[in-house]
């Protein structure tokens, strides 16, 4: 999943083209839909005259064309999102494999990531501390008792009963 840095945009339209294109596309029309209107009443009202029907078939033809090619322009530009799109996912999961490569890499260096992190890593690091502590404490009051107990009995001796 290698991405050229050198053709992360270069076969990709520029917006300038598609702004020309729909720019020209905008100054055609309202002559274009002025002299429909205009032809449109004409044709309706001498269906006879064969000239009014060219000229209003023929600009019926202009609208159409316009209409494709705002769709064919329309259509390239979310070919061209959907492309980058596309790219910026890759670029993102490289990002994170990256991210988890990082962590792993300051992990074992013993780098500390943020400031937080640090002052959690010494608060467990003294809960271990006391933790060992009181280990340590219940084992030496348990064996003081064990040794006292041991103590008594040795020193005691038998016990006889009083009469």
């Amino acid at each position: 999943m290698e991405l050229e840095e050198d053709n992360l945009i270069d076969d990709l339209t520029k917006p300038q083209v598609f702004l020309s294109q729909i720019n020209t596309l905008k100054e055609k029309l309202p002559s274009i839909l002025d002299d429909f209107k205009k032809y449109y009443v004409f044709y309706n009202k001498n269906p006879e005259y064969s000239e009014y029907q060219q000229m209003f078939e023929n600009i019926k033809g202009n609208l159409q064309n316009i209409n494709s090619d705002l769709f064919m322009t329309s259509n390239n530009v979310e070919k061209d999102t959907e492309n980058i799109n596309d790219r910026l996912q890759k670029i993102n999961a490289l990002i994170a494999k990256e991210k988890m490569k990082n962590k792993q890499l300051k992990k074992k260096l013993g780098i500390v990531e943020k400031k937080y992190n640090g002052s959690d890593e010494l608060i467990s690091d003294y809960k271990e501390i006391y933790n060992l502590d009181y280990l340590t404490n219940f084992a030496l009051f348990f064996g003081i008792i064990g040794l006292g107990s041991i103590l008594v009995s040795k020193f005691k001796g038998p016990v006889t009963p009083k009469v």
